[in-house]
């Protein structure tokens, strides 16, 4: 799909990659790794594949998410916000 379009992305959830085996995706990593395109995934068990696919994803990763802090725009969206009326959502 790379090489068959002119799009200058490809972007993947992680609800995609649960679905392939942990030595696919390592194989799908490193084949990415190799294009100058942007890829851009969505990973929630990065830490379960080879040292080399851990290096390439350590060394391109831009963003990193998590709980209590680390959410895209500072909350969690799927919890109830107390709000005032200086900062609303």
């Amino acid at each position: 799909m790379l090489e068959l379009t002119n799009l200058p992305a490809i972007a993947h959830d992680s609800s995609l990659l649960k679905n392939v085996g942990d030595s696919s995706v390592d194989g799908i990593i490193k084949i990415y790794s190799n294009y100058k395109k942007q890829i851009f995934i969505a990973f929630d068990k990065h830490l379960f594949y080879t040292d080399d696919v851990a290096k390439i994803i350590e060394e391109n990763t831009v963003l990193t998410l998590y709980a209590n802090g680390g959410e895209l725009y500072g909350y969690s969206w799927n919890k109830e916000q107390k709000l005032d009326d200086e900062n609303e959502l």
